[in-house]
């Protein structure tokens, strides 16, 4: 693309943002009747006979006047998710269904994690209730969102990836990618022996900005590996992976950009102790990342054991990531 198709190309992006955001705006500020309903069941931490049924009939009734395509806040491997309203979203499987009835109000089992938005409050059949990412209903997901590649050629995707969702995302604070490296930290040391967790990297549209900080959806799964949740992942998702099927390719007018947020996500990662990923695919993720896309005159086995050296050699926090950063500096300007 050119710079006059690269501006028109901004310029019709943020039209259709804007108009998107003028079809919500009714939504704003308001709590539906379902919503409502179950905030009650909520607060009682109990479930009787009656709370079952009127929650089966608020969700059904909500579904059958509300539901339609404009409500859908991204798409993924698990699913669709779909605005109830400010507070709440509902998740559906990829097979519709008709009706939806009330299960259960399930235990917490990820509490802990402040920057996760993927645990159901509420289960019904085929759908699950969780908290809505984004209350304004404005969010940023990482890569190219599912619902806006449907319609981008391939040259518009790339464009959008480039020159909007990169540059976007190498501007979040810093704090940001630290908060999202705690949680990390903490699935991390939730896992026991073969039993661990993970959050789902293969679709970068799992990461969401909103305003200034960074929220994580979908699922968390099961593994075996240990300390799943690495700096390697993290790369991958904010820099290698355009969506889910297709990674990014190399682009001088991207290199930036991405030396911006490869600085980020490792003060992240070495503030929170992270491992940084060893096996062979890890070590494919970083060699990518160093020497192809962020187009570094290093190699990527000497930044890892330098980082690695750094950790091992300098216990104290503060001084060890002045050291990272001065270390990343000079690598990047080169």
């Amino acid at each position: 693309m050119c710079r006059m198709q690269i501006a028109t190309f901004n310029q019709n992006f943020n039209n259709i943002r804007s108009n998107k955001k003028m079809s919500y705006s009714p939504t704003f500020g308001y709590r539906s009747a379902f919503s409502r309903q179950l905030d009650v069941v909520l607060d009682k931490q109990r479930v009787c006979k009656k709370d079952v049924s009127n929650l089966t009939s608020a969700f059904n009734d909500f579904v059958l006047k509300h539901f339609n395509s404009q409500r859908l806040l991204g798409a993924g491997f698990h699913g669709r998710v779909y605005k109830i309203d400010d507070k709440y979203a509902f998740k559906l499987p990829n097979l519709t269904a008709d009706l939806f009835f009330f299960e259960n109000i399930p235990k917490k089992k990820f509490g802990a994690l402040k920057t996760y938005y993927g645990e159901s409050v509420a289960n019904f059949t085929h759908a699950k209730i969780l908290k809505n990412v984004s209350s304004c209903g404005i969010h940023t997901q990482a890569g190219i969102p599912q619902k806006l590649l449907a319609s981008l050629l391939p040259d518009d995707a790339q464009a959008y990836y480039e020159n909007i969702y990169l540059p976007k995302f190498a501007a979040v604070p810093q704090r940001a990618f630290d908060a999202i490296a705690k949680d990390f930290d903490t699935l991390n040391k939730m896992g026991r022996g073969f039993n661990n967790y993970t959050f789902d990297f293969k679709n970068p549209n799992n990461f969401v900005l909103v305003g200034n900080t960074l929220r994580i959806t979908d699922e968390i799964s099961s593994t075996c590996i240990k300390n799943p949740n690495s700096i390697a992942e993290m790369l991958s998702v904010f820099l290698e992976k355009m969506n889910i099927e297709t990674f990014a390719p190399y682009s001088d007018g991207a290199v930036p950009a991405r030396r911006q947020l490869l600085k980020k996500i490792i003060l992240a990662g070495m503030k929170c102790n992270l491992d940084f990923g060893d096996c062979p695919a890890d070590k494919i993720i970083w060699n990518n990342i160093i020497e192809n896309l962020c187009n570094l005159k290093v190699s990527s086995g000497s930044v890892m054991n330098t980082l690695k050296s750094m950790r091992k050699i300098v216990p104290e926090q503060k001084l060890r990531l002045k050291l990272t950063s001065d270390y990343l500096d000079n690598i990047l300007s080169k």
